[in-house]
């Protein structure tokens, strides 16, 4: 199943799943229907019911922009309150997120917005269609603009404490007692770069630049080889963590 890969400022890396071109014209598609709905019923109400105040024209044409900024500012209104989502994004279960998942703020949203017509552009998902489409992570015009990307909801991830803690034996002995300069997702990131399968080609590249990084955070020299060392910073840790949980 295709994933997203993102990283948080934590450096902790999320996987989600990218909401395809057909959950994203779904969640379109309703939204467009919502708009209509509330289109026909103001139409029926005030013109077709004789509701519309007998005032002058200029009056009027005010009292008509504000029965339609709803429409107007649909998504960012909605997107805005609705934690990345829309009436339309809720039931078809996608969201708006910043790549590194944190949630956007008003900025994003806005870009997001003012840029909608462009992606729609000829036909209803024109442009932005094929961008989501052949874009690495599926982003529309406004979604590069706004450093966001749409995901299927996934739940919050779990912490495993049989995967992310071990218990240790009475005398063992961490080789550095500076680990606890790292924070929790420093060595998450560090775990997926020694064991995630997937991530092998990565491990080849970058291990050993990521080793001189932590033992300059450490402060500390080493004679183990970059992966043993890496490992043992990890295990170090964890070791520090299970006695905080144990006692």
């Amino acid at each position: 199943m295709e994933s997203i890969d993102i990283l948080t400022g934590q450096h902790v890396i999320i996987k989600y799943e990218p909401a395809g071109i057909l959950r994203r014209g779904c969640a379109l598609i309703i939204d467009y229907i919502i708009m209509f709905l509330y289109i026909y019923i103001i139409i029926y109400s005030f013109w077709g019911l004789n509701l519309f105040p007998p005032v002058s024209r200029s009056i009027q044409n005010i009292i008509i922009f504000i029965i339609f900024l709803p429409i107007i500012c649909y998504h960012f209104f909605f997107e805005s309150f609705m934690g990345g989502r829309t009436p339309g994004k809720l039931i078809a279960g996608t969201r708006v997120t910043l790549l590194d998942g944190s949630p956007p703020g008003p900025i994003a949203y806005f870009l997001r917005w003012v840029l909608l017509p462009i992606d729609l552009f000829p036909t209803g998902i024109g442009v932005g269609g094929l961008f989501i489409i052949f874009s690495q992570r599926h982003q529309r015009i406004g979604d590069f603009a706004a450093g966001t990307v749409i995901v299927r909801n996934a739940k919050p991830p779990k912490l495993d404490l049989d995967k992310d803690f071990i218990e240790f034996s009475e005398d063992y002995k961490p080789t550095f007692s500076q680990v606890e300069l790292l924070s929790d997702g420093q060595v998450r990131f560090i775990s997926y770069m020694l064991y995630d399968p997937r991530n092998k080609r990565a491990i080849t590249a970058s291990i050993q630049s990521l080793s001189f990084k932590v033992k300059e955070i450490l402060n500390v020299e080493s004679p183990l080889d970059d992966y043993s060392f890496l490992e043992t910073v990890v295990r170090d840790y964890n070791y520090y963590a299970w006695q905080s949980i144990s006692m």
